[in-house]
């Protein structure tokens, strides 16, 4: 197998393959025993880790020791698994470098192996679920209290896919806008136009108003402001400069805006869909 050693060797020494890879041995536990602070033995993965060990710094590397919290957190990047677990990996890593101890991985061979495999940090992907949620309701039971205070927790069975974080959605005015694009091919900074026959809210009310200072685009100067009606009460919404900014749509074309700090503010659905100039509402 070939191996990185020293920075004048070859590129063509790493060679694209599973032969060259670091592969970790996680063995997944579970609590168990009488108090249930016993690690069980569940059941064993392997993980290839190449890119996250590259990725590390190397006086970070030549620490690394099986089954401890330092290789532990190595396996919890890669595996959904909320109980212990142990790793081994050591063993690949010398074996990657052609070394006996990884302690002897010198910083020019770390440097150089990190040049020629040019490992990947992980993306950071943000989507919308749309679930359905069936729920057992005996007499006395509140459904509106219990769709209120309903949580979700979600994981993924996928191997190198973690779930960091799932949160409810909650619309602005706990109704979600929906939009009609002007044309589906363009890009996020969308030139909007209200239809009035294509603005609507989730449960059938109708947009009564809107205002704009300026088309969505570079620089970005616009704050869109909505007004819509149930039939009893009025509804308004604000979509400002920073939130157009900080918006992003998915690969069903709504879009959904978090502040500055990654919170989730509000969700607006755009449905993608071309239209004539006949439909258009006129500018206020």
């Amino acid at each position: 197998m070939q191996t990185i050693t020293t920075p004048q060797q070859a590129a063509s020494n790493v060679a694209p393959s599973a032969e060259n890879r670091i592969i970790a041995r996680v063995v997944l536990q579970i609590w168990g025993g009488r108090k249930g602070n016993d690690a069980v033995y569940d059941c064993e993965k392997e993980i290839d880790v190449t890119d996250t060990i590259l990725l590390l710094d190397h006086d970070v590397v030549i620490e690394l020791q099986d089954s401890f919290d330092n290789t532990d957190e190595i396996g919890h990047k890669h595996v959904n698994h909320s109980g212990p677990l142990e790793v081994y990996v050591t063993a690949s890593i010398c074996q990657f470098f052609n070394v006996a101890r990884v302690e002897d991985i010198t910083l020019a061979a770390f440097e150089e192996a990190r040049r020629v495999v040019n490992p990947k940090p992980p993306e950071f992907i943000r989507t919308i679920v749309e679930m359905e949620v069936t729920a057992k309701v005996l007499p006395g039971g509140d459904r509106a209290t219990a769709l209120e205070n309903l949580s979700i927790e979600v994981s993924s069975p996928s191997e190198n896919v973690i779930v960091t974080r799932a949160a409810r959605m909650k619309p602005s005015g706990d109704r979600a806008l929906v939009l009609v694009a002007a044309d589906p091919s363009l890009p996020r900074f969308m030139q909007l136009m209200a239809l009035s026959n294509a603005i609507s809210i989730d449960d059938g009310a109708l947009l009564t108003d809107w205002t704009r200072s300026a088309w969505i685009g570079e620089p970005m100067n616009e704050v869109l402001r909505f007004a819509w009606t149930d039939g009893e009460l009025d509804y308004s919404a604000v979509l400002t400069e920073e939130g157009i900014e900080t918006g992003q749509f998915d690969d069903n074309g709504r879009f959904f805006v978090h502040d500055s700090e990654g919170t989730l503010l509000f969700v607006r659905f755009f449905k993608v869909e071309p239209i004539g100039p006949s439909n258009l509402r006129s500018l206020h």
